[in-house]
């Protein structure tokens, strides 16, 4: 039996001025049905991130609360269904 499920898929890439190497490389799923939410973030070059690591962590933010957002627009969507 085929169980098919859906989701919202984020991904990010954070890269430094002067640089086009990524830093971070962001991944995060919005279940549709709030099972299996999640959030990763792979550093990938860390001499850079500690050189801006600042900065990264502001971007970093940015992307968790495009995630939130993701969640919330979810919850108000399954509010409005039932």
């Amino acid at each position: 039996m085929l169980e098919t499920k859906r989701s919202i898929t984020l991904t990010g890439e954070i890269k430094v001025p002067d640089s086009d190497r990524t830093v971070v490389y962001l991944n995060a799923t919005v279940a549709e049905d709030g099972e299996g939410d999640n959030v990763t973030q792979n550093i990938q070059d860390s001499k850079l991130y500690e050189a801006n690591k600042e900065a990264v962590r502001q971007e970093i933010e940015e992307f968790t609360q495009q995630f939130y957002a993701a969640q919330d627009a979810r919850a108000t969507e399954t509010t409005e269904q039932q």
